[in-house]
């Protein structure tokens, strides 16, 4: 649903072959950047399994109902690892303001992935950044909030990368949150799923 810069969408096309890929990126130059990256990386035949969009991910459950089976939403974040290359003052004043926002925006996306899934689809929700407003909290929300959404236990997933990232102890089993490794390129990175009944 918030799919620039493409990597995610690579990755996902690296690990299996769907029937369709649909990337929506609503940010017309972010947009311009994911059109890019993908073509630059994925071959022309795979290409004609792919459809580009400019749509704003809260509209899309109501433009698309019960049409994907599977949502990934690697929703707008706080993006704590780049407060570590900033040291523009106004850039983080403005920041701090966009923050107390985005868990209201992320609940909105949310609630539209849910909508555009068909019955028995998936959701990975993912962010990039720690902050529990951003990524328990909302999935909280949803989870108190619609009867129809269930999580689903990634907590094998969490055992088969725990030699390679630092995992948070204690988040549910449907949860799962990487730390920012010291002299590595990732993290702080949050996972979760949710299926639709």
């Amino acid at each position: 649903m918030c799919a620039a810069p493409g990597g995610k969408s690579i990755a996902m096309l690296q690990c299996a072959r769907p029937g369709h890929l649909h990337c929506n990126e609503y940010d017309s130059l972010r947009s311009k950047w994911l059109k890019q990256t993908l073509e630059s990386f994925i071959p022309e035949p795979l290409m004609n399994l792919i459809t580009l969009s400019e749509l704003d991910g809260r509209q899309i459950g109501d433009l698309h109902p019960e049409l994907y089976n599977k949502v990934l939403l690697d929703a707008p974040c706080s993006n704590d690892r780049s407060w570590l290359f900033s040291s523009d003052i106004q850039q983080a004043t403005l920041r701090l303001i966009q923050r107390k926002e985005l868990s209201a925006l992320q609940v909105q996306l949310l609630r539209s992935a849910i909508k555009a899934l068909c019955p028995g689809g998936s959701v990975v929700f993912s962010t990039c950044t720690l902050s529990k407003a951003e990524n328990s909290d909302v999935i909280s929300h949803i989870l108190n909030s619609c009867s129809n959404v269930l999580p689903v236990d990634i907590s094998e997933l969490a055992n088969v990368v725990s030699d390679e990232f630092s995992l948070v102890a204690g988040v549910q089993p449907h949860e799962l949150l990487v730390l920012p490794a010291k002299g590595k390129a990732w993290g702080p990175m949050y996972v979760a799923k949710l299926k639709k009944t």
